[in-house]
C-alpha cells in the first residue's frame, strides 16, 4: 500500500509539474516572493501615463510586473532641479510633479514603488551645478532641502517602498571614488568632504582610506523621514572585481558607523559576448547579504559593448551585426544571460529584479539604440528573453 501511495505521489507530481509552466504565464504569475518591476517614465517611449504607447505599455506592466522604478532625474524627465543657478539658497526650489504622478499610479495600482535617483555624477544635473562653487554649508542645505521636498512631497516618504539614494559614485572599473570637479563623470557631492574608514577591512581588502561624507548625510537624512528601504548601486560590480570591492567595503563602514542602509543594487547593464561566472555572481549577492543589506538586480538588460574606449570612436551596431547569423548568436546568447542572471539571482535569495525596459527599439536617447537588449518586440511580441527569464522565474519557485 505504501509503494502503491509513492508510486501515485509520484505520479501526481510530475503531472502537477508539467502542467504548472506555461508559456502563456505572465512574468508575476512564477514570480513568488520577489518582486518584480521596470524601469517606467511619465512620458515618452517609457511611458505609462502619456504618449502613443501608454495604453500599451500599461497593459504590459499591470500584466507582467509587481512593481515599478520611477526614473525621474535631478535634470532629466520632468526633473527635480532648477533649470538655471538659484539667486540665493532660498530660492532653492525642486519640482517633484513627475515623481508624484507615477507615485499616485503606482499606489491606486497596488505596485511596489522604487524610485531612482537623487544623488549622482555631475552630468546627472543640470550644467550650472557642475560649474558652482558652492561651499560644504551650502552643499549640505541643498542636500538637506533636496532630500526633504522630494520624500515629504506627496506623502511619497510613506508611499514609495523603496528610494535609490545614491549611484555611480565609483570610478568606472575601479573600487575608488569619482573625483570632486566640474566635469561630467565628477561628483560635486565629494566637496563636503571625507571621513576615516570603519570598515575593519585590511590589507587588498581596504580599498579606500577615507569615504565621502555626504553618504552619509544622505542616508541619516533620509531615515529621519522615512523607514522606506534605503538603496545605494552601481555598474559592473555584480560578478565581483575591484569595484565590487570598493562598494563592499562602504557598506561596511556605514554598517560599523551605525549609518542607516537597507539594500544595494546591481545594476546588470550586461553584454552577449562576455562569459560571466554565475557563481561569482551567486557568492558576490551572499557576501553582502552577509553585511545585512538585501540585494536587487536594478537595471538588468542585456545588449552589445559598443562602447570604444581608450580614444577609438563607439561602434555602431551594424559594425558587430553583419548577417543573420550573427544575429542568431546575438539572440541566442543573450537569452542564456538573462535565464542564468535570473535564476542565479532568486536561488541566491535577491528580494528585488527589476529591467531597464522591456521593449526592442525605443531606447532612452542613446542607450543600447538599436541593440534589441529587452524582452519583447518593438510590436510587444515575446522574445525568446521573455520565455527565458519566465522559465528562470518559473524553476526558482519556493
Amino acid at each position: 500500500m505504501r509503494i502503491l501511495y509513492l508510486i501515485i505521489l509520484i505520479i501526481t507530481s510530475n503531472v502537477i509539474s508539467a502542467q504548472n509552466f506555461d508559456k502563456n504565464n505572465s512574468l508575476k504569475s512564477y514570480s513568488k516572493s520577489t518582486i518584480l518591476t521596470s524601469q517606467v517614465r511619465s512620458e515618452g517611449n517609457k511611458a505609462i501615463l502619456r504618449g502613443t504607447e501608454a495604453n500599451n505599455n500599461r497593459k504590459f506592466v499591470l500584466e507582467n510586473y509587481s512593481g515599478i522604478q520611477m526614473s525621474v532625474y535631478p535634470a532629466w524627465d520632468f526633473g527635480f532641479w532648477p533649470k538655471s543657478k538659484p539667486e540665493t539658497l532660498r530660492d532653492f526650489n525642486y519640482n517633484t510633479d513627475g515623481l508624484n504622478e507615477l507615485v499616485n499610479w503606482g499606489v491606486k495600482n497596488n505596485m511596489y514603488l522604487i524610485h531612482h535617483c537623487l544623488f549622482f555624477p555631475n552630468k546627472y544635473y543640470p550644467k550650472w551645478f557642475w560649474d558652482s562653487d558652492y561651499t560644504k554649508g551650502d552643499l549640505n542645505f541643498i542636500l538637506e532641502k533636496f532630500i526633504e521636498s522630494v520624500l515629504t512631497s506627496n506623502d511619497n516618504n510613506k508611499k514609495i517602498d523603496a528610494f535609490n539614494l545614491i549611484n555611480e559614485i565609483f570610478v568606472m572599473n575601479k573600487g575608488y571614488y569619482r573625483n570632486s570637479g566640474n566635469n561630467p563623470e565628477d561628483v560635486k557631492w565629494m566637496d563636503m568632504g571625507y571621513e576615516t574608514d570603519k570598515s575593519g577591512l585590511e590589507g587588498e581588502q581596504k580599498i579606500n582610506e577615507k569615504h565621502p561624507k555626504f553618504v552619509r548625510y544622505v542616508l541619516e537624512n533620509a531615515r529621519s523621514l522615512t523607514s522606506s528601504k534605503l538603496e545605494i548601486r552601481d555598474f559592473n560590480i555584480a560578478f565581483g572585481g575591484h569595484k565590487s570591492d570598493g562598494l563592499y567595503q562602504l557598506i561596511k563602514h556605514l554598517k560599523n558607523s551605525k549609518v542607516p542602509i537597507d539594500a544595494i543594487g546591481f545594476q546588470c547593464h550586461l553584454n552577449y559576448n562576455v562569459n560571466y561566472n554565475y557563481e561569482d555572481l551567486f557568492e558576490n549577492i551572499k557576501r553582502f547579504q552577509e553585511l545585512g543589506v538585501e540585494v536587487f538586480i536594478t537595471e538588468l538588460d542585456v545588449g552589445m559593448n559598443l562602447w570604444g574606449g581608450n580614444g577609438k570612436p563607439r561602434k555602431k551596431v551594424s559594425d558587430v551585426m553583419k548577417s543573420k547569423s550573427d544575429w542568431d548568436d546575438y539572440f541566442e546568447k543573450q537569452n542564456d544571460i538573462y535565464y542564468n542572471v535570473i535564476k542565479t539571482a532568486r536561488e541566491a535569495g535577491v528580494t528585488l529584479i527589476s529591467d531597464w525596459g522591456f521593449r526592442d527599439d525605443v531606447p532612452y536617447g542613446n542607450w543600447r539604440k538599436d541593440q534589441k537588449a529587452w524582452l519583447v518586440n518593438k510590436d510587444y511580441s515575446k522574445k525568446e528573453a521573455f520565455y527565458s527569464v519566465l522559465k528562470a522565474l518559473y524553476e526558482t519557485q519556493k
